[in-house]
């Protein structure tokens, strides 16, 4: 299952959008292509979808940005994901059970279902003010010692020959 470039960009720079409004009261898209290095016109659509599902406020004029239409912390990354991507699903029987005949009796639908309450429930535990918050990663870290992919640094150390081979801008000459 992967996050479409949608949801990844969306959450990004609403992320992002959260980090610069502690220090301005508007933003404009391009403070946040700059830090992001996503397109203007990519993070204008985006900002489409986020405005007309309530998440963001956009001012015109001049002095013109965005803001959001709620604090942070009232802002969850599943109602992010859902605004620029839809509702999450892993395959559409989930969601639509009608669509298919064996739905009443799938063994693997069940397993389908749990997985995506799973995962939207972790989405809708976190808001915005706990992404931007200094603290939040290493205290996530701490609780989750289990998952080594919370530590990129140490997964990538402990298979570095794996990783410098599988970089795009690595070469043997460097």
């Amino acid at each position: 299952m992967k996050f479409s470039t949608r949801a990844r960009y969306g959450l990004r720079m609403m992320v992002e959008l959260a980090r610069c409004l502690e220090k301005e009261p508007l933003v404009n898209l391009k403070q946040i292509a700059k830090i992001t290095k996503i397109s203007d016109n990519y993070l204008a659509q985006l900002a489409i979808s986020l405005k007309n599902h309530g998440l963001v406020l956009g001012i015109s004029g001049k002095k013109g940005g965005y803001r959001l239409a709620r604090p942070a912390n009232e802002i969850t990354i599943g109602e992010v994901i859902q605004a620029v991507s839809g509702p999450l699903t892993i395959t559409e029987c989930v969601n639509h059970p009608d669509i298919c005949l064996n739905s009443s009796f799938c063994e693997a639908r069940a397993i389908w279902v749990l997985i995506n309450d799973s995962v939207v429930q972790v989405m809708n535990r976190y808001s915005l003010a706990q992404l931007i918050n200094k603290n939040w990663l290493s205290d996530i870290k701490q609780r989750h010692t289990e998952i080594q992919l919370l530590n990129p640094d140490v997964v990538m150390a402990e298979n570095s020959d794996e990783y410098l081979l599988g970089c795009p801008g690595y070469t043997a000459e460097n």
